[in-house]
């Protein structure tokens, strides 16, 4: 994600995803039930009603697009396009007719694009993979490793090169347990093709990847969360050196059986990347979890909260090794969600005040930075009694201002992921 939900939050929200993708909820995803907000990644995927962005850059993606769903009857994935003036939605392949829904987004040039997610059958979510070659989207075959009768979802995306390009989720394997494992799948200029990656879990129980970032063929992350056989969930990272994925160690944050989880990783090179989430304080209360690989080690990094609740990041985006954003959401009880965005400037987290129009919830799921004059955020808001409305925020090197996007979807729209190359070019996905 990314994106993303660590364990029983994960599966709790994309049980909540499908059935508002598949049923056409009018008020979207509720929030998560108690026993799902002790989760690696924090409060439920999806606080609001039904429009949002979030997942995607390559890191959860590197570039400028959103992307998303818009829980309309049929379920249709969603697509919209910056072309350096407005966002217009882009027409994208629904393969599935109980549902679909896109989480996260990668682009490397105007003619080069990938978008991730999960496509519906009546047992399962299958993966859903799509791409922009400069004139229109196509569904592009993509493996399916439990087959069409256990969930097989990706929920990031990065491409470093039009013959190069990663996507990361999860599968279910077989079993009585039904385990969950780590899947990434590769693109080298001509198919999808599965790659062998790590499950510290084993075999019996959870192993999840939520985001993804690469910087060159032989330099890439991804980050997620697994379960420990006391029950604990711990961060997971994954390096790929060209040959190989292994699993690198990463700080966890909290007591020794605190929940923590890891959603988007960003990284500008091989000595620069970041990683965020959110740890478990209690049962109901969270932080924000920032973690930095300064080309030896990966640190935790302190960053900001907003009081008490919870306190999530979802997305984070980096152009240089003094500029970083990013974003997610805070839950004050019964007050209204508001929104977190932090800037690195080299030396330390910053709180950054970003625009909330949703009188009841307002979150941010992605984030895609070009420079540090120019970067896109994106997520959800809604009232009270009204469904979610996609939210798209932009900076310009002084400011975050709220930019017109579409909400093609009649009963609500979700964004999940955005990407951007350039400020005349940017993609965000989802579904309507």
């Amino acid at each position: 994600m990314s994106r993303f939900l660590s364990g029983r939050g994960w599966r709790a929200f994309l049980a909540a995803m499908a059935a508002a993708v598949v049923l056409g909820a009018g008020t979207g995803t509720a929030e998560a039930a108690p026993t799902c907000v002790n989760r690696a990644g924090g409060q439920p995927v999806d606080p609001g009603s039904g429009n949002e962005l979030r997942g995607g850059v390559a890191v959860s993606s590197c570039r400028a697009g959103a992307v998303g769903s818009s829980t309309a009857a049929a379920g249709q994935s969603l697509i919209e396009r910056w072309n350096g003036s407005s966002w217009k939605k882009a027409a994208s392949p629904s393969p599935s007719s109980i549902g679909n829904v896109l989480a996260g987004v990668a682009a490397t040039s105007a003619s080069n694009a990938w978008a991730v997610g999960s496509s519906f059958n009546p047992r399962a979510a299958q993966t859903l993979i799509e791409r922009w070659n400069g004139t229109t989207w196509a569904r592009m075959p993509s493996p399916n490793p439990a087959g069409a009768k256990r969930s097989n979802q990706l929920a990031g995306v990065a491409a470093t090169s039009a013959s190069n390009a990663w996507a990361v989720g999860s599968y279910v394997s077989a079993g009585a347990t039904a385990p969950t494992r780590t899947l990434i799948v590769r693109w080298n200029g001509t198919s999808w093709t599965q790659v062998p990656s790590p499950n510290p879990a084993g075999a019996t129980s959870y192993n999840e990847l939520a985001g993804v970032a690469a910087t060159s063929a032989s330099n890439a992350w991804a980050v997620g969360f697994y379960l420990t056989s006391g029950g604990a969930e711990r961060t997971l990272v994954v390096h790929w050196d060209g040959k190989t994925w292994k699993q690198v160690p990463s700080p966890n944050a909290g007591t020794a059986g605190a929940n923590n989880g890891l959603s988007a990783v960003a990284a500008t090179s091989a000595s620069n990347a970041w990683a965020v989430g959110s740890y478990a304080v209690s049962s109901h209360e969270l932080r924000t979890l920032t973690l930095h690989w300064n080309g030896r080690t990966w640190t935790k990094v302190p960053s900001l909260n907003a009081g008490s609740g919870g306190n999530v990041l979802y997305g984070v985006a980096a152009t240089s090794g003094s500029d970083a954003w990013a974003v997610g959401y805070r839950s004050l009880g019964p007050a209204p969600n508001r929104i977190i965005l932090q800037h690195w400037n080299g030396k330390s987290w910053a709180m950054v005040t970003s625009p909330n129009p949703g009188s009841a919830t307002n979150v941010l799921y992605s984030v895609a930075a070009t420079s540090a004059t120019n970067a896109w955020a994106v997520g959800s808001y809604a009232g009270a009694t009204t469904a979610d409305r996609t939210l798209i925020e932009h900076w310009n090197g002084k400011t975050w201002a709220i930019v017109s996007s579409p909400n093609p979807g009649s009963n609500g729209n979700n964004l999940f992921g955005v990407a951007a190359t350039s400020t005349s070019n940017a993609w965000a996905v989802g579904g309507s």
